[in-house]
């Protein structure tokens, strides 16, 4: 209002100008979905009436204005039509990441470098039952029971067991720091956030499948073996052959799952290159004995290669032969075995058969992932290559052979040669 009355109008303008062109490029620069292009066509399309008239000739004042003003115009329709302008995007993008840190499950917390909470979501908040006005400014150890004795520089990860409002709790804990801007060094943060990740149930079930492993791997086994010594001393034939049967097929599940829990304890480790070709010829040799009348055929390339696991996928084939082998109902089963590489960089390894095919039960069990008392499988054999194929990443699908039987598919995914 002040600027026309002591006639710096036009100054006042010029810099009004220059100063929303520096905010202008200063947020293109620091906005990654902001186009530098979007900028120079806004900054042109603001600037044209001005520089037009200024390179024009005064006698023709309106029409270099006239011109400017249709240069704007056509920069600004671009603008628009060719970029987001109109919308709010920078704005429904900072919106995004705000809400979304405070509607995470998981407790994050700032601190500055003398450990005082600078900031915490709603999830710590409630976790730690406390208000955010108070917990604001405190030390983090004296809000959170539990860390005394832990460190929390930038980069730290670790377990510990923390008070909550829900009992005490095992946590894993990962430690960053914040830049003041994505310029900043990493190694001169200005505070420090630390997630704090409810790993409880989840240390439990490792800790009660460790248990349950280690009693069926020796407990069950060594009693089993005992049975299987007493058996020889039945006098009865039939009940004899009974109890040996039953209790082999026990040992045998035994094996099986001790085998599987030692492969996935492998697919953990990096991967290596692995000729399937190889591993596939191997596999169907391990089955082509005299005492299986079984016509196995192998379909696939001399040599195709991936980076996985080698024994997971041997694990894999094996336990789909001997399911195939183990559930048919002909003396000499047709089962054939495919792998290729398909167009889309993938692999692909089939199993096929001519038997009675997997029952839709066990299709339905193994797609929900669970089972029940009232709805389960018949074995522990197409969970194990569930899981197989889980852990090598792949993806698993079932479907009826033509004209009878079944055939199961594995994907396998970065194929290379």
């Amino acid at each position: 209002m002040l600027a026309p009355l002591i006639g710096w109008e036009l100054l006042y303008g010029f810099a009004l100008f220059v100063y929303a062109t520096y905010l202008l490029f200063d947020f293109g620069g620091s906005h990654a979905r902001v186009s530098n292009t979007l900028v120079a066509i806004l900054t042109g399309g603001v600037a044209a009436p001005y520089l037009v008239s200024l390179v024009g000739n005064n006698s023709t004042l309106v029409g270099t204005t006239t011109i400017g003003l249709f240069v704007s115009g056509v920069l600004l329709a671009v603008a628009v039509r060719r970029y987001p302008v109109m919308t709010g995007f920078p704005k429904a993008d900072h919106v995004a990441r705000t809400r979304v840190v405070e509607t995470l499950q998981e407790a994050i917390v700032v601190l500055d470098w003398d450990d005082h909470i600078l900031d915490l979501n709603e999830a710590a908040v409630a976790l730690f039952d406390g208000s955010g006005s108070t917990m604001i400014g405190e030390p983090i150890r004296s809000v959170i029971d539990g860390l005394e004795g832990t460190d929390l520089p930038a980069g730290a990860t670790g377990t510990v067991a923390l008070r909550t409002s829900k009992g005490r709790r095992q946590f894993q804990f990962s430690v960053s720091g914040v830049d003041e801007a994505a310029t900043d060094h990493a190694d001169d943060p200005v505070a420090r956030t630390v997630l704090f990740r409810d790993v409880t149930d989840r240390q439990t079930r490792e800790q009660r499948l460790t248990v349950l492993n280690r009693i069926l791997r020796h407990n069950v086994r060594n009693d089993l073996d005992v049975v299987l010594a007493y058996a020889d001393h039945v006098d009865d034939e039939e009940l004899r052959t009974g109890i040996r049967e039953s209790t082999s097929g026990l040992l045998e599940l035994s094996k099986k799952v001790r085998d599987a829990e030692a492969v996935m304890t492998e697919s953990t480790d990096p991967p290596e290159p692995v000729d399937l070709t190889e591993v596939a010829t191997t596999v169907v040799d391990q089955f082509r004995t005299d005492d299986n009348a079984a016509d196995i055929s192998l379909v696939c390339p001399d040599e195709i290669w991936i980076s996985s696991h080698r024994a997971v996928i041997r694990l894999t084939l094996s336990e789909l032969l001997e399911n195939s082998l183990a559930h048919t109902t002909k003396d000499s089963p047709d089962i054939e075995i495919g792998v290729r590489e398909v167009s889309d960089g993938t692999v692909e390894i089939t199993v096929s058969d001519d038997g009675p095919g997997l029952p839709e039960r066990e299709q339905e069990i193994l797609t929900a992932g669970t089972e029940t008392q009232l709805k389960h499988g018949q074995g522990i054999g197409l969970w194990v290559v569930n899981w197989a194929v889980t852990q090598l990443g792949g993806d698993l699908h079932f479907r009826e052979n033509d004209p009878e039987g079944s055939m199961v598919t594995i994907r396998l995914y970065e194929a290379r040669r």
